[in-house]
């Protein structure tokens, strides 16, 4: 009987779920010690400062509702101060990203943010005691004044006595407002630039910095539960105690593949735990599954699943039906045992009466507490108590505390229907776990920012910056503005297939030629270079050779090569969307081939007058990989081809090492070739994510993904196919097979572009 009961109280498998770990890891281990041999020295743009001062001023008067007192603040003056706190914080966190970029050190870009985050949170408590120390100067002068107004004194008293008395949530809800505007930066501004540059891994989550419990000096304070999360009570022998009610969740998640699965993650050869696996502030296996909020959802919520599946029933198809059905079944079979399991120890109607009472509790939170009203609802033996307390209160304050919205959120407790119970238990588990994640996050940033000093006293300041020991963070303005060197450039050479040929077609039909290639590919071009930081070198009639120079400037991010392969697409695509009308009017199609080249060295210029001639050995390569071989051509034409690039080899590979000249036959038509040297600086520049490509005959193709930006501030996706350079027979160029070389192509295919968005 044991055995049979213990078969329907066993936990579903959820492997089916596309579950995910919430993984946070970062660390300022590798940074220089300041001054003190203590903490790392930072120091923020004193404009930024300035700015954030501000922004608190403002959202401190707004949530202390002093508007009638500081006439000067008005609604317009405190969205154009986060509009400028947002702009600074941007600005200033860029900085910090270049830096960490060109330094190779994530870690400066995480001191950025912690920096940024401590002067916030040292801003909000300064600009609290600045307000009330405004008000007691209000005061006093009032008393001084020989129009002395009784009651406008009073007024003023008690406006002072409110903010005193509700400190912590004046100080809470500046803290969230603004660091909210801290998240929308990272997510909405710097997401892109992050991800472009560090891996996954190396990005703190979007959630990380909107923590309430940051801005409270009691994490399990009442009102902040209420508020923010869930009530809990914070005696130990009560049964909704955090310890216990954590303890009950991980007991019953243990039990199923995320407890075999955390065990086995934890443990290496020896069975000892790893700690680069300890996810956790707590060391708990199964966090970084319980703390990926979204997580809850698909485990238990079964209500939002009925809901998909009844909308898709009769809309979609068979497969994704029998999906949605599967998933409700292991979420209603889990949701019950945990259901059971909550109910069993006693903790239903607490957890039920905290949603409950969310309604009403405001009226009656100050002058009791939320647990205190809780307990009104749950506990009838406390009742008299707590309504005596009410009465004593209000005849104090002159309030009238009405108990019928307390009796009817009794009768609403009592009436809730198992469905209903199961809701709130859905959303029970959803803000504990919130809770949870942010008190593990929270301890981390505040271990974070207290290695931090924010460095302000001159004496100081100098003594670090002399030393190398500061790490700053300026506004691009305030960088020192010089001429850098160059210590690297890049060559793209876009060669037109068969210009002859069109120009003399063009010429028999009475067409110019010349107009025909500026309209369609030069002047189109033009336009877009100079959003790649890409200048024209050489224009021919059938060619363009443009140049990207890297400057000795750490600051500027150094995307040469990413850029100039965002700029080789462009281009590409430019003339796709030309030759559309062409085909239409009967026109000649337009086909490219398009070489990149990177040389970490400065190019070597003569002048001939005023005009400036380049001199680089990546032009000439840059003329190789943009070639195409006419016999390889004429094999290839008429072809369905996946890529527009093939390289081959033909002579010995003694040949090849004994000369800096590429020796190689290609095959480009609209493709896009970079230099090895080119794709190991791409490398460096940008992260880039490996991704196979399933092919025919079972082949597997490598494909390397990132995202580069421009300097409009947008963000475009690149592909590079890596591909061994096949040996052929010089004679008949039968294939002999692939050599140890490789080359590389800029992808520009819908379709593989469509399969990285689906799998990136």
């Amino acid at each position: 009987m044991i055995n049979f009961l213990s078969f329907f109280s066993k936990p579903p498998s959820l492997k089916q779920l596309p579950l995910k770990r919430y993984l946070i890891k970062f660390s300022l281990d590798r940074l220089v010690l300041g001054v003190d041999s203590i903490h790392i020295d930072a120091r923020i743009s004193p404009q930024v400062h300035t700015v954030v001062k501000r922004a608190v001023s403002a959202s401190m008067i707004k949530h202390s509702r002093s508007e009638n007192i500081f006439e000067d603040d008005k609604k317009e003056r405190r969205e154009n101060e986060k509009i400028a706190l947002k702009h600074v914080c941007t600005e200033v966190l860029q900085e910090g990203i270049n830096k960490a970029k060109s330094e190779s050190e994530v870690q400066i870009d995480f001191l950025g943010q912690f920096s940024l985050a401590k002067m916030f949170l040292e801003e909000i408590q300064s600009e609290y005691r600045k307000l009330i120390t405004k008000f007691e100067i209000f005061i006093r002068d009032f008393e001084l004044s020989r129009r002395y107004d009784q009651h406008e004194w009073l007024k003023m008293k008690e406006k002072l006595t409110e903010i005193k008395q509700n400190q912590k949530r004046i100080v809470r809800l500046v803290g969230e407002e603004l660091f909210q505007v801290l998240a929308d930066v990272h997510a909405k501004n710097l997401r892109n630039i992050r991800e472009s540059n560090f891996p996954s891994e190396d990005i703190l989550p979007d959630n990380f910095f909107i923590n309430p419990t940051l801005h409270t000096d009691n994490v399990a304070d009442d009102f902040l539960l209420m508020d923010a999360y869930v009530l809990l009570s914070q005696r130990s022998d009560e049964p909704d105690n955090y310890r216990r009610l954590k303890s009950i969740i991980d007991d019953l998640l243990s039990k199923t593949d995320l407890g075999r699965e955390s065990t086995a993650d934890g443990e290496n050869g020896t069975g000892e735990t790893k700690e680069a696996d300890i996810l956790s502030a707590d060391g708990n296996a199964l966090d970084p599954w319980l703390m990926e909020i979204v997580n809850i959802d698909l485990m238990f919520n079964c209500f939002d699943s009925e809901e998909q599946y009844k909308k898709a029933k009769g809309k979609e198809s068979k497969n994704i039906l029998l999906e949605l059905k599967s998933r409700m079944k292991i979420q209603e079979k889990l949701l019950n045992l945990f259901y059971k399991k909550i109910k069993k120890a006693n903790l239903l109607e607490l957890i039920v009466a905290a949603y409950e009472m969310k309604s009403v509790y405001s009226s009656y939170c100050p002058p009791l507490r939320p647990v205190q009203l809780r307990e009104y609802f749950v506990k009838p033996g406390s009742r008299k108590s707590i309504v005596r307390e009410l009465k004593r209160r209000g005849s104090f304050t002159g309030d009238n505390f009405s108990l019928a919205p307390l009796d009817e959120t009794i009768r609403r407790i009592k009436s809730s229907s198992s469905r209903e119970k199961k809701e709130h238990l859905l959303s029970f588990l959803k803000d504990f776990l919130r809770y949870h994640r942010d008190l593990g996050n929270g301890r981390l940033l505040k271990h974070a920012m207290d290695a931090i000093s924010l460095v302000k006293d001159e004496k100081i300041l100098l003594l670090s910056k002399k030393n190398r020991l500061l790490y700053e963070f300026p506004l691009p303005e305030e960088r020192v503005k010089e001429e850098k060197p160059i210590i690297g450039h890049v060559i793209v050479k876009a060669d037109i297939r068969g210009s002859v040929g069109i120009t003399h077609t063009m010429r028999v039909r009475g067409l110019n030629p010349a107009s025909y290639f500026s309209l369609n590919f030069f002047d189109p071009i033009s336009e877009i270079v100079s959003d790649y930081n890409a200048s024209k070198e050489f224009l021919e009639g059938d060619a363009i050779i443009l140049s990207i120079f890297e400057n000795e400037d750490k600051a500027q991010g150094g995307y040469s090569v990413a850029r100039a392969c965002g700029l080789a697409v462009n281009m590409l695509q430019i003339v796709r969307q030309y030759n559309v009308k062409n085909r239409e009017h009967d026109l000649p199609i337009l086909e490219l081939g398009i070489g990149i080249c990177y040389k970490q060295s400065p190019p070597a210029f003569l002048f001939d007058g005023d005009s400036r001639i380049m001199i680089s050995h990546a032009i000439n390569l840059a003329d190789r990989l943009s070639s195409c071989d006419k016999r390889l051509r004429k094999r290839f034409k008429n072809q369905e081809l996946m890529f527009n690039l093939f390289v081959f080899q033909n002579v010995r590979a003694e040949e090849i090492e004994a000369t800096a000249d590429d020796l190689s036959l290609r095959y480009n038509v609209n493709g896009i070739e970079l230099d090895p040297e080119g794709f190991a600086k791409l490398s460096k520049e940008i992260n880039l994510k490996i991704i196979e490509y399933p092919a025919e005959n079972n082949e597997r193709i490598t494909l390397y993904t990132g995202k580069v930006p421009t300097l409009s501030g947008k963000y475009q996706r690149l592909v590079i196919r890596e591909a061994a350079v096949l040996e052929v027979k010089p004679e008949t160029m039968d294939v002999i097979g692939p050599t140890s070389r490789k080359y590389y192509e800029v992808c520009t295919q819908q379709a593989i572009y469509e399969f990285i968005d689906n799998h990136a």
